[in-house]
């Protein structure tokens, strides 16, 4: 008698010929072939853009590093305060001044180390060394003039065995980084700390610059491949239509992945307002009164409300496609969710500081002075100065034009006295406090008033 031993292995392929039916009908990243490791999941390029978390356009900006205690080595803070500036000074929007700033960009190193690691030998294997540390630093930026809070973060820089993770408390992102260790972090001290610092500084220039990067993003295959298409091809406003006017797919799990390109489409349109709005504010540069500034102003304004409300829609979808199939690891939710949110309570506690400190002024008079015997400063007389020191707190741009352009609204019928002109330097700033001083002067030499100092000269 002849006995028939089984094969497992045939009888496996006949097995998973016989689920193919099955598989064919379930939807994933994929389709079919990702389902069973036959081919690669398909993937689109969603261009996420990050707004920049203050606006410094045209602003003279201050760099200003620290460390929280003396472990923390000064030529640190210098290679990073040198490297920052550097990265500023590379966009035309921004204007570094130490002497006249208008904003204070500070961050105050709390935590630094550089650590060496061995990796033990294994067969085939050698041991090697490698370096490992991290870096963290809290960073604020404030106006001068107001002292109102602009931006505020926790930034993180670390380098571990796996690799590289960097990021914020709004934003976390790993890299994988190969060194002559395999997957162990840098060779050398040196190259440990250039990248520590050369991370930190990236994080921050992007808090002050809007910062673009393409990150590949999985779509589905199966019934929805058409819909994925539209994706891969950057077709977002027609894949949203087209997605909303689907009739979800019987099975929830597998409607999951209908409501997960939904997500997906809104996060990228998203980013397209997003980056409508930075290039508009690229092209207004620092005009912030003409007609043609105010619209753009305006179109700004929309467009980031309209971003933030794509996030929000976006970050829904997403969450309804994660509860609707929880095993999927591959579903994620927009990170710049948060980041458009801290945008915009930075931007609410701003206008609350300025409001206060406008309050603050409006409250008092600026400048009494009675010691010179040129008698008191009338509210009238002065209501033309506070005006102007009101502007340069505002950050006004070029309002020495301005004086010189509307007389009449900008009306000065005397000189200034010593303390208001010192008030002015300190209030402008050195450049726009010499074009200030330079028209009252013209202004009122015009009318053949002597300014107030020559007068008190002449009656000595």
């Amino acid at each position: 008698m002849r006995i028939h031993h089984s094969v497992p292995g045939r009888f496996s392929c006949v097995g998973a010929l016989l689920l193919l039916p099955a598989l064919a009908q379930a939807q994933g990243f994929g389709g079919m072939t990702g389902a069973i490791g036959l081919g690669k999941p398909k993937e689109a390029s969603l261009k996420r853009m990050l707004p920049a978390s203050v606006n410094l356009n045209q602003k003279r900006i201050k760099v200003l590093a620290v460390g929280v205690s003396e472990k923390i080595p000064k030529e640190l803070l210098t290679i990073l305060s040198t490297k920052l500036v550097t990265a500023i000074q590379k966009d035309p929007r921004f204007i570094v001044d130490d002497r006249n700033p208008e904003t204070l960009l500070k961050f105050t190193v709390t935590n630094y180390y550089v650590e060496r690691r061995t990796s033990a030998a294994s067969p085939g294997v050698a041991a090697c060394t490698f370096y490992t540390g991290k870096i963290e630093a809290s960073y604020q930026a404030e106006e001068v003039g107001t002292e109102a809070p602009l931006d505020s973060e926790n930034l993180v820089h670390a380098i571990t065995e796996e690799g590289v993770r960097t990021g914020s408390s709004n934003l976390n992102m790993f890299k994988k980084q190969s060194s002559g260790c395999g997957p162990h972090a840098k060779q050398t001290e040196n190259e440990a700390r250039d990248e520590l610092v050369d991370g930190i500084v990236s994080l921050m220039s992007q808090r002050a610059a809007p910062f673009e990067e393409v990150v590949p993003v999985l779509v589905p295959g199966g019934k929805l491949e058409p819909l994925s298409s539209l994706a891969i091809s950057q077709r977002w406003a027609k894949l949203l239509e087209d997605a909303e006017k689907m009739s979800p797919l019987p099975k929830p799990d597998d409607d999951a992945y209908r409501k997960y390109l939904i997500g997906l489409a809104n996060e990228a349109l998203a980013y397209q307002d997003a980056k409508d709005a930075s290039e508009l504010e690229k092209s207004r540069r620092g005009d912030m009164t003409s007609e043609k500034a105010k619209q753009s102003i305006a179109q700004e304004e929309k467009d980031f409300n309209d971003a933030q409300s794509y996030l929000d829609k976006a970050a829904k979808a997403y969450k309804d496609a994660m509860e609707a199939k929880p095993g999927e690891k591959e579903f994620r939710s927009p990170d710049a969710v948060r980041l458009y949110a801290t945008i915009s309570r930075h931007k609410t506690e701003y206008e609350e500081a300025v409001q206060k400190k406008k309050n603050e002024r409006a409250g008092g008079n600026l400048v009494t002075d009675n010691s010179r015997g040129v008698g008191p400063v009338t509210e009238a007389a002065n209501s033309t100065l506070n005006r102007v020191i009101g502007m340069c707190q505002d950050h006004q741009p070029d309002i020495g034009e301005l004086i010189k352009d509307h007389p009449a609204e900008l009306h000065f019928d005397k000189g200034l006295t010593l303390d208001e002109e010192l008030k002015v330097r300190k209030e402008c700033g050195a450049a726009d406090s010499k074009s200030i001083l330079d028209e009252i002067k013209k202004q009122v030499g015009a009318k053949g008033v002597v300014p107030a100092p020559a007068k008190a000269a002449a009656k000595q």
